[in-house]
């Protein structure tokens, strides 16, 4: 084995959140980090190492953290060697091989494909992910073909167990594509999609669903960048034919005044109004605006600070409070991350 091929990695993003409307229980709703109140926790936590001789390749990455236990509570119980308990201890457990110049095959659990965000909060604008990004899968679970076709354009094909999950919860299977293409050198168009029979609920028999996620990635200058993006998704009715449709969009703008700090700024909005893909039980289903500012001070190339107020206003009052539900929720959190 090629030693100079072999790399260790790690990360630890600890936090502290305050939630306005104090949750009974402690756990925050509609959300899958920062994922408890009034409490210092570890979001993420990972360790690992990849390995690359440039004809094979492979990642396995550990994890721990409240955000994965968020993040895989609805992973399939079936059997005895499936569930959250078993299935959310590896972030990532991929190996690859190169099959040219230009195109790779991977198979595996690996980060999902869909999004402007990353699942690493450090790779992102905020501190926090948008509501999109909370709705759409972390991880994946199947193959995964890469091509590049040139310096601008680079494609992915995808065949999955399903939306999010290491273990099925039917016979079938899904299907994904990626395509990033370069514009121009301050713009990035990327496109993403999934097709495949999920259940609504664990009631539920399987429908069809359909994701089309389009974002804009803009690189205004070294200290601004705006990133925008906006999906659409479908899902098989419940009951009789045809398909329920939610659609989310966000905008986030960071500057960077200084080389060691940033401010961060997003408004976004999310409609599931069918509940076809968020569950709230409520009269108009998740209708969700919402609105974040984030200041980032990086001690070190791998020590970030990053600090975020978050607001959420909803058409129904959906948010647990130490008494009751409320239409809005507010949040600070507070973060430390060190990686390696």
């Amino acid at each position: 084995m090629n030693s100079s091929a072999l790399k260790f990695v790690g990360f630890l993003d600890t936090y502290y959140a305050y939630d306005f409307n104090r949750p009974q229980d402690l756990e925050r709703s509609f959300t899958t980090q920062p994922a408890r109140h009034n409490e210092a926790n570890i979001n993420l936590a990972y360790v690992g190492a990849n390995y690359d001789n440039d004809k094979i390749r492979s990642n396995l990455i550990l994890q721990y953290g409240t955000a994965v236990t968020k993040n895989t509570v609805d992973e399939p119980n079936v059997g005895a060697t499936s569930g959250p308990d078993k299935n959310k201890l590896f972030q990532e457990a991929y190996i690859g091989k190169r099959l040219n110049e230009n195109m790779w095959l991977d198979a595996g659990i690996y980060l999902g494909h869909i999004g402007m965000e990353s699942w690493i909060s450090k790779n992102n604008f905020t501190y926090t992910r948008s509501l999109m990004l909370d709705y759409v899968p972390y991880y994946s679970t199947g193959l995964r073909l890469t091509t590049k076709h040139s310096e601008k354009t680079q494609t992915q094909l995808h065949l999955m167990n399903g939306w999010q999950n290491v273990s099925e919860n039917n016979q079938d299977k899904a299907l994904g594509f990626q395509i990033t293409h370069q514009l121009n050198d301050k713009i990035t168009f990327a496109y993403n999609n999934f097709a495949g029979n999920e259940k609504r609920s664990s009631l539920d028999q399987s429908r069809l669903r359909t994701y089309n996620d389009f974002i804009f990635y803009f690189t205004f200058s070294e200290k601004w960048k705006f990133n925008y993006s906006v999906d659409i998704g479908t899902q098989g009715k419940s009951q009789g034919n045809g398909s329920d449709l939610w659609w989310a969009t966000a905008g986030v703008l960071r500057y960077q005044f200084l080389p060691d700090q940033a401010i961060a700024f997003r408004a976004e909005y999310y409609n599931d109004r069918h509940q076809a893909c968020v569950q709230t039980k409520s009269q108009y289903g998740f209708v969700v605006s919402g609105f974040s500012t984030n200041y980032d001070y990086e001690f070190e190339k791998n020590f970030l600070w990053r600090t975020e107020y978050r607001i959420f206003n909803s058409e129904d009052p959906i948010y647990p409070k130490k008494v009751g539900t409320s239409k809005t929720n507010s949040l600070l959190v507070s973060s430390f991350s060190f990686s390696f």
